[in-house]
């Protein structure tokens, strides 16, 4: 769908919407995780009525974080399975992404990267993330919210242990994610469309070719 302004919509309100309630929610769990995770802050705010307005803000984080895919299915189903269709179809052009990715990242050298999809290999890596991560978080989150004590000892403990693995791969891949769309002197136009949903025709032409040609060949 083409704009006034010669551009193409990427991104729906409701996709727009979850985004930013996901970010959102990210960002408050991963400080206040962090503040009741970090020995530093062990005396001060992970105890007493700092401790307990620390969880209750991770807890409300939570129940916004889970709400991310709900919103998505009750307001966007087609949407959502379409997106999430693109994100677990892979071909040859991943293939030569995660080759070109170095040169075209670090050294600007745009020659040996394939033509893209709606979402490149990048992306379609971290979608995956939190896809898997969300799971994670939810069911090892739901165990250690309220099955505390109802569950097994071992349970308990590896609960735990797969919501810090979950933390680690996710921020990691959140920070590459936040990096890339917004500092990376190659991604301008990204973030306008996660802002208002359009793109410049021509950024979608040069970075998401693949994608491009499907538009072009439904008109």
């Amino acid at each position: 769908m083409t704009g006034k302004r010669d551009e193409i919509l990427m991104f729906s309100t409701t996709q727009r919407f979850v985004h930013w309630l996901h970010t959102a929610a990210f960002a408050v769990l991963m400080v206040t995780g962090l503040l009741l995770y970090l020995p530093w802050f062990s005396r001060s705010i992970a105890t007493g009525v700092g401790g307990q307005a620390t969880r209750l803000m991770h807890r409300i984080g939570a129940i916004a974080f889970m709400l991310v895919p709900i919103c998505y299915l009750l307001f966007d189903p087609r949407g959502l399975f379409a997106a999430m269709k693109r994100v677990f179809t892979w071909g040859k052009e991943d293939l030569g992404w995660l080759r070109a990715a170095p040169a075209y990242y670090f050294q600007g050298d745009e020659e040996a990267m394939p033509p893209q999809d709606k979402y490149n290999t990048g992306q379609k890596l971290f979608y995956l993330v939190v896809v898997i991560c969300m799971v994670g978080f939810i069911v090892t989150g739901l165990i250690m919210w309220v099955g505390r004590g109802a569950v097994a000892r071992w349970v308990f403990q590896w609960s735990v242990f797969l919501h810090d693995l979950c933390t680690i791969g996710y921020a990691a891949f959140f920070l590459v994610h936040f990096v890339l769309s917004v500092m990376h002197p190659l991604m301008k136009g990204a973030l306008n469309g996660m802002l208002f949903g359009w793109m410049p025709r021509e950024y979608v032409k040069h970075h998401h070719a693949k994608y491009y040609e499907e538009l072009q060949s439904e008109q």
